[in-house]
């Protein structure tokens, strides 16, 4: 059987998910990670006028025809004050890094090369530089902007902060509801037994909704009865997407499937070639998502980085592309298969400092320890041929 191609899953998530284009006014400072909603223009020039990049005198050029020169110093200014003194001929100011520069003023001499005595300066020399910061150099009033959709960076922050807005507007944290299927799962904490296991996916899931920018809505565990899974699936039409973990596969007791066909959601695909991930299931009912993870945690967890998360960007109106990096593979790799893999790697380092990627034997699906202990996901695409050691390979960061 043939299934569904990773890239044409996800381009059929991304063109199926409508943005909630809801917003709402944050502080600034609360803003990492969120999405922009309205353009943001500068309030102010930075510089706002023309600055010192350097300790030393503040000179016009006129003056600097001869070498020695001295020079009397009229005024000191230091940042954050308004210079007072225009600057005249044979005459010299005291600035220093951020100091507003006096009119009259073109050039900085650095501090190093003069001598300061009795309220003069001598220039015994001078730099080509100028060491003068232009009036909107950095960024201008109402000229320039931030523009949505944009994720917000700390460095957003500071410089959004420079332009000084204490308030944006970003568009609201989408809710997402996440329903654990299983008769052998229970809740973290309570009392096992050997036949029983801790929904230990579930955890897993909500924290990363909380990291891509969502709000998480737990639904609980269903067992593996229809009328259990839909009462609790109905739960979550109130959210702006539906997350299942488990129950999409084809056994006896996997009813996830089911559970959305008596609640009249239309199923976009189920089953894709990728591992670990294959019963990945997507549908919709109306603009409402689901997407339906395998029940394996590693499957599971890594079915997330690959397509919850640009879901909940695209909540977002905002079209997440992953981040990915080469690295110089660390050991051999047999041919792929048919499907994309993603292999779960460490980062190493050779005898000269060199990083490497090593690939965890190990690759099952069930495997949560070495995932835990994994940095990057190799990238393997179908029917990829032997990768040698020591050649390049393309890697997803996933810590």
């Amino acid at each position: 059987m043939k299934y569904l191609a990773v890239d044409k899953a996800r381009k059929i998530i991304f063109n199926s998910i409508k943005p909630i284009n809801k917003t709402e006014k944050i502080k600034t400072i609360d803003s990492f990670n969120r999405i922009l909603s309205e353009q943001v223009f500068a309030k102010r020039n930075q510089p706002s006028t023309n600055i010192s990049s350097m300790d030393g005198f503040a000179v016009n050029k006129k003056d600097l025809s001869f070498l020695p020169k001295k020079l009397k110093i009229v005024e000191e200014i230091k940042a954050g004050n308004k210079p007072i003194k225009k600057i005249l001929t044979g005459d010299a100011t005291r600035v220093f890094t951020g100091s507003a520069l006096p009119k009259g003023a073109n050039k900085v001499i650095l501090q190093e090369n003069c001598h300061q005595k009795n309220g003069k300066v001598l220039i015994n020399s001078y730099e080509e530089e100028d060491y003068i910061r232009k009036k909107g150099e950095d960024f201008k009033k109402d000229i320039f902007s931030l523009k949505p959709p944009r994720m917000i960076s700390s460095n957003d922050i500071a410089l959004i902060s420079s332009m000084n807005h204490k308030n944006i507007c970003v568009f609201k944290r989408p809710k997402i509801a996440i329903l654990a299927n299983g008769n052998e799962l229970i809740e973290v904490g309570e009392n096992l037994n050997d036949f029983l296991l801790p929904a230990a996916t579930k955890p897993a899931i909500i924290s990363l909704v909380r990291k891509w920018g969502g709000i998480p809505i737990d639904l609980g565990i269903a067992k593996d009865e229809t009328a259990a899974i839909t009462t609790l699936l109905k739960k979550g039409l109130n959210a702006d997407m539906i997350v299942t973990i488990g129950g999409a596969s084809i056994g006896k007791y996997d009813l996830i499937y089911s559970s959305l066909k008596k609640l009249k959601f239309k199923l976009k695909f189920w089953k894709i070639a990728m591992r670990p991930g294959k019963p990945l299931m997507f549908g919709s009912k109306g603009i409402k998502p689901i997407l339906g993870l395998p029940g394996n945690p590693v499957s599971s967890i890594i079915c997330s980085e690959i397509f919850l998360k640009m879901s909940i960007y695209a909540l977002q109106g905002y079209k997440h592309e992953d981040f990915t990096m080469n690295m110089i593979l660390g050991e051999n790799l047999p041919e792929n298969r048919d499907r994309k893999h993603y292999m779960r790697a460490r980062v190493a380092y050779t005898k000269e400092g060199d990083s490497i990627v090593i690939p965890f034997t190990d690759q099952g699906s069930a495997s949560l320890k070495n995932l835990s202990e994994s940095d990057v996901l190799i990238i393997r695409e179908p029917n990829d041929k032997k990768a040698k050691a020591g050649s390049e390979i393309k890697v997803i960061p996933i810590k």
